[in-house]
């Protein structure tokens, strides 16, 4: 069980300090070792309920409102206790932690955690099946918004159908962008406005499932594009693609940094990586670590999740990745986009074509 290989990894970190108990408060955490949802509010970082590891036991912590939902609904994980205190006496958690273990032999999961995003972010079987999964489904329901949608309906609307969308399958948009016509030139991260639609519309949508994120963008067009469009459209796939083609075990994100430069180059637009980050490795963040300088000595793994996101003033190029073996899996991939054929290298990746309506 896969819970199970995530407790003796905890202790196997446990065992490397000099404390004798582990708590995990912040809901990635939580939502990896118990393999389901661990917030309310779905923008906080700390989880409504704590998980504590010992050498020999692991027991929840929560307040009498969430205490059944999780046990029953949410959490794939056996306890050895469950402590539950009133929600109007927040004071209990720690006197309630104390019967277990003194204060000064605890280690919090934000001290530890660049060990932790290692454990989250090279992934059990059981998790890599499940994101894949999670994958088509998110790719499903960009698309049925970009096949669907019309013109004259506001960036609200827009993204009011790519929640429904999401949500109808069982996926929590957590990140739900939308940009339309002139608008998708000026801003790269389009929070929703009252812009109608017109000709042209950028999508992007970042789904959470029992915590994993999956995250992927697609652009749609009435009529034919312009030739400035498609041009900025062929160099924004041509970076994407030399991204996923360099993402393979063992290559570190220096190597990927120049990459990106290269490609950006290439591709005639030597500037634009400057005005927005390019994504990187995913899982129980949106980005758990991004591609820059700091990160240089990072090294990519089998079984880690990356959704690259390079763009183009107008343009952008997302979808979510798991990286195998030898080479990285599309896992946002439906079959119904339109794509074009890039090569990159001796590689020859797809990537989604802007779809004319």
């Amino acid at each position: 069980m896969a819970g199970n290989q995530k407790i003796d990894r905890l202790r196997d970190l446990l065992a490397s300090t000099a404390k004798s108990g582990l708590l995990l408060t912040l809901q990635k955490n939580i939502s990896w070792l118990a393999n389901g949802r661990s917030f309310i509010n779905t923008a906080s970082e700390k989880s409504p309920a704590s998980i504590l590891v010992t050498k020999t036991r692991v027991g929840l912590f929560v307040s009498n409102i969430e205490a059944d939902r999780l046990i029953e609904e949410e959490f794939d994980l056996e306890f050895d206790y469950l402590e539950v205190f009133p929600w109007y006496e927040p004071n209990q958690f720690e006197l309630l932690v104390s019967k277990y273990i003194a204060k000064q032999e605890i280690l919090l999961d934000l001290h530890v955690e660049e060990q932790l995003l290692q454990m989250r972010t090279i992934l059990m079987e059981e998790d890599r099946e499940e994101f894949q999964k999670q994958g088509v489904l998110t790719g499903e329901a960009i698309e049925q918004v970009a096949f669907e949608l019309n013109r004259g309906e506001s960036e609200y609307q827009l993204v009011g159908r790519l929640a429904k969308c999401c949500l109808e399958r069982e996926l929590e948009p957590i990140v739900n962008l939308a940009a339309v016509d002139g608008r998708t030139f000026k801003r790269r991260h389009p929070l929703p406005t009252s812009n109608r639609l017109d000709r042209y519309a950028m999508l992007v949508v970042c789904t959470r499932k029992k915590g994993k994120i999956v995250s992927a963008s697609r652009l749609v067009h009435f009529g034919e594009p312009s030739d400035t469009l498609k041009d900025r459209h062929r160099g924004v796939i041509a970076v994407d693609s030399r991204l996923i083609a360099a993402t393979v075990p063992g290559a570190d994100f220096q190597d990927l940094y120049e990459v990106m430069q290269t490609a950006y180059s290439d591709a005639g637009y030597p500037e634009e990586w400057k005005y927005h980050h390019q994504g990187g490795l995913s899982g129980y963040n949106t980005r758990e670590k991004l591609l820059l300088p700091e990160n240089a000595e990072m090294n990519v793994e089998t079984g880690q999740v990356f959704a690259w996101n390079p763009s183009i003033s107008g343009v952008k190029s997302e979808d979510t990745i798991l990286v195998g073996e030898k080479e990285a899996t599309i896992v946002t991939h439906t079959g119904e986009y339109p794509m074009l054929e890039v090569k990159a290298g001796t590689k020859v990746v797809e990537r989604p074509d802007i779809l004319i309506r």
